[in-house]
């Protein structure tokens, strides 16, 4: 059985769009030639691909199955021409990343102006997703490498690099707590606070024991790290979290960051995902190394001012 490349982009291309006279405007084809390529691959593998209705299509069993065989085909097919434009010495690829907000914001702008200035011909796809969504999509091959606080373990997933982050209380400039070196959670027992939902951004110990101090205190819940930043520039309260993705706020002094030294309280972790067992593209491989270094240079200089605080 030979399965043309041709009908799997048309087959991919209408799951993507819904319908088959979508994909037909989105590939500059006749929708006409769509149905027949479709029809074609009904035929060979001899069972139903889409149920077909009036508002468009929609997957069956069986299209589901070939529908994540034909992802993994692209990306198989992505990272053959990312090798070979290596070896022709065109440094050309595309690398897909998926962070979350914070993260893209200010960790890794400065790193991926710098790659493309080296490497003209490299692209980015990037998808914006909260800590679990980015492990997920990394285990589903949906992108090369991902960018998490604190992530959940996956069979499929391998840390490549990490590096520990402050965990504190975020504050406006006049807060009576913002010239504070330090804080314990004690110093916040009667403060009212913002909270992260669990899962978003925040280190899961540090979470838990909020949520105990904050069932009297707490004003607001989000799943937005950029409402919380924008709830405590108001005044609203205070929020307990990491620095990443506030960098602005705190170097132009809206917000102060104090750090929690609390023994109960952990360091964050910021870590580089990969789907276990996948070598991946030239780019990504390169890309991957110098993120590595920046979290490796990120750790070091958080244990370091976390142990200067932490002495007497």
């Amino acid at each position: 059985m030979h399965v043309h490349l041709s009908a799997l982009r048309y087959f991919r291309e209408t799951v993507r769009c819904g319908s088959m006279r979508q994909a037909a405007e989105s590939l500059r084809v006749a929708p006409s030639a769509i149905n027949r390529q479709i029809l074609k691959l009904e035929d060979q593998l001899q069972c139903r691909l889409f149920e077909r209705m009036a508002d468009g299509v929609r997957l069956t069993g069986a299209g589901e199955v070939l529908y994540r065989h034909a992802r993994e085909i692209d990306q198989l097919l992505d990272r053959a021409l990312s090798e070979l434009d290596d070896l022709r010495g065109l440094r050309r690829g595309r690398v897909g990343l998926a962070s979350e907000d914070g993260i893209i914001r200010d960790v890794l702008p400065p790193l991926l102006a710098a790659f493309h200035q080296e490497f003209p011909r490299v692209s980015f796809g990037i998808d914006v997703m909260t800590g679990p969504a980015v492990v997920q999509a990394v285990a589903e091959g949906q992108c090369d490498l991902g960018l998490a606080m604190h992530p959940q373990r996956h069979p499929d997933v391998t840390v490549l690099g990490e590096a520990a982050v402050p965990i504190g209380a975020v504050m406006r400039p006049e807060h009576p707590l913002a010239t504070r070196a330090a804080l314990r959670l004690s110093d916040l027992a009667t403060e009212p606070v913002v909270m992260l939902k669990h899962g978003i951004g925040a280190q899961p110990d540090a979470h838990g024991l909020v949520r105990r101090w904050a069932q009297r205190t707490e004003v607001a819940e989000t799943n937005s790290p950029g409402a919380v930043a924008a709830l405590v520039r108001a005044g609203l309260a205070l929020a307990m979290r990491s620095p990443i993705g506030i960098r602005a706020e705190l170097a132009t002094g809206e917000l102060v960051f104090v750090p929690l030294v609390d023994p109960q309280v952990k360091a964050g972790r910021l870590a580089l995902l990969a789907r276990r067992e996948r070598a991946l593209p030239v780019a990504a491989a390169v890309l991957a190394e110098r993120v590595k270094a920046l979290l490796a240079e990120t750790d070091r200089e958080t244990r370091a001012a976390m142990d200067a605080r932490m002495r007497p």
